[in-house]
């Protein structure tokens, strides 16, 4: 059984006839402006941008100092083991981007597993598809607003430098805990005020690019508000890196 076959049971719209690109389409039309660093991100410039950045990451975390900004930047790609994955999961990679983390996701659950690469950026889209080419893996269009998947659906959702562009952080929670099994975990990394000066000209940067700048604790307090458990901050220095388990939580062991 193929990933879309995988796929289309759980969704709550029919799977899309082929249009010829490697992703399915699941967004009626384009939303309306999200800001201008999203419109730049839904651009090919944008996107080859950020496949740069986010490449250059990758090959450069571990040869970064394990303290500060190198324990940071492994975090902030290890989503596999910060979301305790063993194989056979069904993941929802959210603000996918060019496959980054899709990749490693595919990895870590498996050929039993799935894995949803959900992106609002046809050209992010079209990278992701170039670099991501697991069996397991299916990529859509789709809106971190309105995620066309069933409740209960997931095991666990990775989120990366998504929430600051959304036009609501409230719904977007709103609807990763629907979406995530009872229990079901997840992975969030949002850019956040620097320490010391830095926090001013993030700040600026911040309002300049129109996307939201998290201050401290407030993308923890978020969690907590809808619901979910087992709330985890890595890191709170320029980019927060928070986790979580959804509402309906088994206790820990022990």
């Amino acid at each position: 059984m193929s990933a879309v076959d995988r796929l289309a049971p759980l969704l709550t719209v029919p799977v899309p006839a082929p249009s010829g690109e490697a992703w399915l389409d699941l967004v009626n039309g384009r939303p309306g402006s999200r800001g201008r660093v999203q419109d730049f991100w839904e651009s090919g410039g944008g996107a080859r941008v950020y496949d740069l950045v986010l490449a250059t990451g990758d090959r450069v975390r571990q040869r970064l100092p394990r303290f500060a900004a190198g324990g940071l930047v492994r975090d902030f790609y290890a989503v596999d083991r910060r979301l305790d994955l063993v194989g056979g999961e069904t993941v929802l990679d959210l603000a996918c981007g060019q496959g980054t983390h899709t990749r490693r996701l595919a990895d870590a659950v498996g050929p039993s597993g799935l894995v949803v690469g959900a992106d609002l950026s046809p050209p992010m889209l079209d990278r992701a598809a170039r670099a991501v080419r697991a069996d397991n893996t299916v990529l859509v269009r789709a809106d971190a607003m309105d995620p066309p998947l069933r409740d209960d659906t997931v095991d666990a959702v990775s989120c990366s430098l998504c929430l600051h562009l959304v036009p609501d952080l409230d719904t977007a929670l709103a609807q990763i805990a629907r979406v995530l099994k009872p229990g079901g975990r997840l992975a969030v990394a949002v850019p956040g005020q620097g320490p010391g000066p830095t926090r001013v000209v993030i700040e600026l940067l911040g309002r300049a690019a129109q996307m939201r700048v998290f201050g401290r604790g407030e993308l923890a307090d978020a969690l907590v508000r809808h619901g979910f458990v087992r709330v985890r901050t890595l890191w709170e220095s320029v980019m927060h890196i928070v986790d979580a388990v959804a509402p309906g939580a088994a206790p820990p062991r022990g």
